[in-house]
C-alpha cells in the first residue's frame, strides 16, 4: 500500500506554510474490525502517548523556538493521527509566527483536536522524561530457529499452574509499517497476574510479529487481544516503547484497569 493511496493531501515536499489540512487519522473500529479484535469501552483502557523532539516555530519577533511536545489521547477516540501526516503538519508550523508559546500550544490543541475528534491532553517540556529502570527481559533467552513467521502466532502462548505477578520486556521487537513496509523498533513492556506465563513461548510470540505490517497501536492491541485470550490473567498492562522516527515516538498502551495518569518514561533505547 502506498502512502498517497492512503491520504491524497500528503506530499513528499516539506511544507512552507500552515497547512492543518495535512493532518490525517484513520478509523480506529475499522482497523479493530480487520483485525479481529473485539473491543468495549470495558474491555480494555489505555492511551497514545506522543513524545515529538524535533518542534519549532516562531515567536512574534521570528526567533525561532523549540521544545518537546507531549501530547496523549485515549485508546477509545474514534481515530488516531497517522504519525507520517503529523510529522509534516508540524513541519508547516516551523516559519510560522505566534504571539507565545501558549498561543502556539493552542492551535497545537485544536488541530489535534480535530484531526481526531477527541480531547487531548498535551505540553510542551524543555527536556524529556526519565528513564525506565532495568526489569526482567526475554532478550536473552535461547530459542530454536526458523519460528519466524509473516503473521502473529498466538498458539505459541504457554501457561504454567503457577499463580504469579511478573513483569517482562522484549527491547529486540519489530514489525513492519503498513504503508512503507520499513521496519519499526520497540520495547515492549508487558506487566501481568495471574497463572505464569512461560518466557519461551511469550518470547516466540513477540518475535513471530517480525514480518507483520501494523500500525503501532495495532500491535499492542493485538498483543494485549491475545495474552488475554490464551493466558487469562487477572491483570495485564501492554506498553510499547517505538524508536523514533523523524522525531516522533509513538508509545501506545493498553491495560485491564483504568490508568490514573498518562506518564510514560522512556526505554533505554529512546
Amino acid at each position: 500500500m502506498k502512502f498517497n493511496e492512503i491520504n491524497p493531501k500528503h506530499r513528499d515536499k516539506i511544507p512552507t506554510e500552515y497547512s492543518p489540512d495535512i493532518l490525517f487519522s484513520l478509523n480506529r473500529s475499522e482497523r479493530r474490525k480487520n483485525l479481529n479484535i473485539n473491543y468495549h469501552e470495558k474491555k480494555f483502557y489505555g492511551f497514545d502517548a506522543w513524545t515529538v523532539y524535533e518542534l519549532s516555530w516562531l515567536g512574534k519577533e521570528g526567533v525561532p523556538n523549540s521544545g518537546i511536545l507531549y501530547f496523549s489521547y485515549s485508546s477509545s477516540s474514534k481515530k488516531f493521527i497517522e504519525s507520517k501526516s503529523l510529522k509534516l503538519y508540524l513541519n508547516s508550523l516551523n516559519n510560522k509566527k505566534f504571539e507565545s508559546k501558549e498561543a502556539f500550544l493552542s492551535l497545537l490543541k485544536e488541530d489535534l483536536t480535530n484531526c481526531i475528534e477527541e480531547e487531548i491532553e498535551l505540553e510542551i517540556a524543555e527536556k524529556p522524561n526519565d528513564f525506565y529502570p532495568a526489569d526482567q527481559t526475554l532478550d536473552t533467552l535461547i530459542i530454536d530457529t526458523g519460528l519466524i513467521i509473516e503473521n502473529p502466532n498466538s498458539l505459541k502462548l504457554q501457561t504454567l499452574d503457577q499463580p504469579t505477578k511478573d513483569n517482562f520486556i522484549f527491547s529486540n521487537f519489530r514489525s513492519l509499517c503498513p504503508i512503507s513496509s520499513q521496519p519499526d523498533w520497540a520495547t515492549i513492556r508487558i506487566s501481568y497476574q495471574g497463572n505464569r506465563i512461560e518466557e519461551v513461548s511469550l518470547l516466540k510470540y513477540l518475535a513471530s510479529f517480525r514480518n507483520y505490517q501494523a500500525f503501532h497501536e495495532d500491535c499492542v492491541e493485538i498483543i494485549f487481544n491475545d495474552l488475554m485470550r490464551r493466558c487469562s490473567p487477572n491483570i495485564l498492562r501492554v506498553q510499547a516503547n517505538y524508536l523514533r522516527r523523524g522525531g516522533i515516538e509513538i508509545n501506545p498502551v493498553r491495560s485491564s484497569e483504568i490508568i490514573s495518569d498518562r506518564i510514560v518514561l522512556r526505554d533505554l533505547k529512546q
